[in-house]
């Protein structure tokens, strides 16, 4: 048996939403071409799942959320894939159409391609000893992943920094330059990060998700043509049962009853 087998850990949990945790702590969480593809059908089991709303993303461990690419099994490899092989369905959950929002429980190292996983996430919760690098430059490496998203999401001059260094940065400044939501006890990381997942899942599904699908796309367009976009998606909303409930319940004073319709 692989020593991969159940590197991927997917447990549902009242309220509606499920908990996956890659599952390789001797190996610091780090990520083989197994695992990828264990997660890649994750994703897609559950976003079939009408009973989950919001995921929760974590690591086995107090060490790691993911050390990144297993470097022992690339450099066991005796022929590398072509460049231009398309790349393994594993962590751009935008390319997959994920829209189900996904919280990340960061409780250790977020190294590399584990970085790049906590990319594809919504909204970040971190231990106070939690690192965060992308080093693959110093291995001669180039993630197609990071480079694009961490222009998006920091300045530039911040984002060429990471990626032309492959410097550390601790969960203190992390926070301070946006990467992560916020700094908690390593004691208290999944619990926040459940927590909060809790209280968007208490929101009606649907909605959740053309939110995040709203801003997910947007990023893609220009603003003229993202704010249509948006607009379009808010008149798409706005015909399901459950944007109509809202409204209804909080003129009747009552909690709503979402349906996902």
């Amino acid at each position: 048996m692989s020593d991969d087998a159940g590197a991927i850990r997917c447990e549902r949990q009242p309220g509606r939403i499920a908990i996956v945790t890659i599952d390789r702590p001797r190996a610091l969480n780090a990520c083989s071409r197994a695992m990828w593809r264990d997660l890649a059908g994750t994703w897609d089991e559950l976003m079939r799942d009408d009973e989950v709303s919001v995921v929760v993303l974590t690591g086995a461990g107090d060490r790691a959320f993911s050390a990144g690419v297993d470097l022992k099994e690339m450099a066991g490899r005796e022929q590398e894939p072509s460049p231009y092989q398309p790349p393994p369905r594993l962590l751009e959950n935008w390319d997959q159409e994920f829209w189900k929002p996904i919280v990340c429980a960061i409780n250790g190292l977020a190294l590399g391609s584990g970085f790049s996983l906590m990319l594809a996430t919504d909204v970040r919760i971190a231990s106070e000893h939690a690192t965060f690098a992308m080093p693959q430059v110093r291995l001669g490496l180039l993630s197609g992943h990071a480079t694009q998203l961490l222009p998006r999401f920091l300045s530039y001059p911040l984002a060429m920094e990471l990626l032309l260094t492959g410097e550390t940065l601790t969960a203190r400044r992390a926070l301070e330059i946006g990467l992560i939501n916020r700094v908690v006890p390593a004691e208290r990381v999944l619990d926040e990060a459940t927590e909060l997942a809790l209280r968007m899942a208490s929101h009606p599904p649907l909605t959740l998700r053309g939110v995040k699908e709203a801003a997910v796309r947007g990023l893609g367009f220009g603003l003229r043509d993202a704010i249509v976009w948006g607009l379009r998606m808010e008149r798409l909303n706005a015909t399901t049962e459950d944007a109509a409930e809202g409204p209804r319940a909080f003129a009747e004073k009552r909690p709503p009853r979402w349906t996902g319709r």
